[in-house]
């Protein structure tokens, strides 16, 4: 990691901190391609109701739109581009990115239940012959910190739990005083 690549994971960890602020889960990214960020993302699940709608996806629908203004064809973009993200991509976003043959994915830290670069799937599960690489947990403190900031506060979007809470069962021969 040097200098610049710290400068563009910090303007992810910005995005991030946007995402929060607007009760998304923290997450931002940014491609960038020969020093020059070209796109940007942070999640919008809950803002959009729509659960595809992940940082790394926005960023791309971003980097697509600004190679049809710049007439650039982004299968020809994605090889020479560094993707900078706070958290793994998750399954769905590696996937893309393994199929659209990105250079180099930086990230801050791993994504355990989801991660789809190295900590749930890899290379071999997306039967890709490509190879990414990959420099991950370069920032995990502050990652986490971030995710657990929003998890402890309440998620107004959160669904309503639609569990039965089974009763607690009485013991024989005890009274219930209440």
């Amino acid at each position: 990691m040097n200098e610049d690549d710290m400068k563009h994971l910090n303007k992810a960890f910005a995005l991030a901190q946007e995402a929060g602020d607007d009760n998304e889960v923290p997450v931002g990214c940014v491609f960038v391609c020969d020093g020059v960020e070209l796109a940007y993302g942070r999640n919008s699940v809950n803002r959009t109701k729509n659960p595809t709608r992940h940082a790394e996806m926005v960023a791309l629908d971003e980097l697509k739109a600004w190679c049809l203004s710049n007439s650039k064809d982004i299968a020809e973009i994605l090889p020479h581009c560094t993707l900078y993200v706070t958290l793994e991509p998750c399954i769905m976003c590696a996937c893309a990115l393994y199929y659209l043959r990105i250079k180099r994915i930086v990230y801050g830290a791993a994504n355990e239940r989801f991660g789809g670069l190295c900590s749930v799937a890899d290379r071999e599960k997306y039967a890709s012959d490509h190879i990414i690489q990959i420099d991950g947990n370069v920032d995990a403190d502050r990652a986490i910190a971030m995710l657990k900031g929003f998890y402890d506060k309440q998620n107004p979007f959160c669904p309503e739990e639609k569990r039965k809470i089974k009763k607690p069962k009485m013991e024989p021969n005890t009274t219930n005083t209440f």
